[in-house]
């Protein structure tokens, strides 16, 4: 009997917070104004996920921010403290007297200034009354009775004697309209999370491309930064801390690098393709870098979704191409503050061109003029050192062979050649 006793007691007081809570929500939340501030909040929301514009999304998203979770503290802070201060009871009956509102429930009364009341709402059995000192009321008013006794009141005459009193209040603690409020909630949040999904669907959105971002692309510092020093290979070594590269690579255009007198590097761009030992499509490689933005070297991944080896923009070319041009050297000659580097694979050139430059892996050199054969084309694998911007200084184009190739080609003509220290 004590057990079943404390157990309806222990019901009743968790009804009694759920009850004290779905009131303290309305009475924060179901509001006209904080309705708009949501409106306001999910408007800003759709725009900085559909086109961005953070200077002007942000700080508005800041704000409203910050009000809502300063009106979810002090949701919180009043459920905790009516929780505390208030007895589970539920109110049958009531009087007024001089500005007071008296409830009652058997022999127990609590007496309540009009002028405490912070909150009041009317619901179908009752009424539900908070005040500022922290205390909760239920009145529940049974609609069959209709008896009076003494000056205390109940039923549908009670019911209407004690709005009239409520409405000298004031409006703005009554909670109105709480129904098409949260049905306006409803509305604006389905309307504004559906708005959001749609600009992340790809390429829909500001949103679509960031999470496309995180998806694909990686960063990482460059550590090999001077091209005199640490070549081409550097830059790969820096590349495969985030992203394993496979083992075969060739040039989707060109690949342009530009460094200064020093071989600092500025900049360089090139999308590479990737495939395995049998020649099979692995993926693409956007990969980029510039100084003055940044200090890290940015990598796209799945640009491209199929792909063949091309051997004439073989990107390893041009790696252990660079292991053996004269690099410093060749930008000496010119005293500029900015040099370049451009690859577009294997080309031609007429045997007449200036400054077109045979190079072997030993860094052994062969020159139009030390030739004695009448061929008319020259053909290898070009890297150009040019200084960008400046169209009346001829580059320098080094056409690498590999050593055996270049045998070849030495082997038909008698020429001069030396090997770079």
């Amino acid at each position: 009997m004590v057990k079943g006793t404390k157990f309806i007691q222990l019901n009743t007081e968790k009804a009694f917070k759920r009850r004290i809570r779905k009131e303290m929500f309305y009475r924060f939340f179901c509001r006209i104004p904080v309705l708009l501030l949501g409106g306001i909040t999910w408007f800003h929301l759709y725009s900085l996920c559909q086109y961005g514009r953070i200077k002007k999304n942000v700080p508005v998203l800041l704000v409203c921010t910050v009000v809502f979770f300063i009106l979810f503290l002090r949701f919180l802070f009043s459920c905790s403290k009516y929780q505390k201060n208030s007895l589970p009871f539920t109110y049958q009956r009531f009087f007024v007297k001089d500005g007071e509102l008296t409830v009652q429930i058997n022999d127990y009364c609590k007496e309540i200034p009009f002028s405490d009341l912070v909150y009041y709402r009317w619901n179908k059995k009752g009424c539900c009354l908070a005040d500022k000192e922290g205390h909760f009321f239920n009145i529940e008013l049974d609609h069959e009775a209709k008896d009076l006794q003494g000056e205390s009141l109940q039923g549908d005459e009670g019911r209407e004697f004690l709005k009239l009193k409520l409405s000298a209040v004031g409006i703005r603690k009554k909670c109105l309209l709480k129904t098409p409020i949260l049905l306006g909630w409803i509305c604006i949040s389905f309307i504004g999370m559906a708005l959001v999904v749609r600009s992340a669907v790809p390429y829909n959105g500001k949103l679509s491309w960031f999470l496309q971002e995180m998806k694909n692309t990686k960063r990482t510092e460059l550590v090999h930064d001077n091209l005199y020093e640490d070549k081409l290979s550097g830059i790969l070594e820096d590349i495969e801390k985030k992203v394993a590269l496979p083992e075969k690579l060739c040039i989707a255009t060109s690949f342009s690098l530009h460094f200064s007198s020093d071989g600092t590097i500025i900049s360089f761009d090139t999308m590479l393709k990737g495939f395995d030992e049998n020649d099979n499509y692995v993926d693409s490689y956007l990969i980029s870098y510039d100084r003055k933005k940044s200090s890290e070297i940015r990598i796209d991944l799945h640009g491209i979704t199929n792909g063949v080896y091309e051997e004439e923009k073989d990107f390893t070319m041009l790696v252990e191409g660079m292991e053996a041009v004269p690099v410093k050297e060749t930008a000496g000659r010119w005293r500029e503050e900015e040099y370049g580097i451009l690859y577009y694979g294997w080309r031609e050139f007429s045997a007449y061109e200036e400054n077109v430059i045979y190079l072997s892996e030993e860094k052994e050199i062969l020159e139009p003029s030390d030739m004695l054969w009448g061929g008319t084309k020259l053909s290898g694998y070009s890297i150009s050192v040019y200084c960008p911007g400046k169209e009346e200084i001829t580059p320098y184009r080094y056409l690498f062979l590999p050593q055996e190739e270049f045998d070849r080609v030495k082997n038909f003509t008698d020429f001069r050649y030396f090997i770079w220290d």
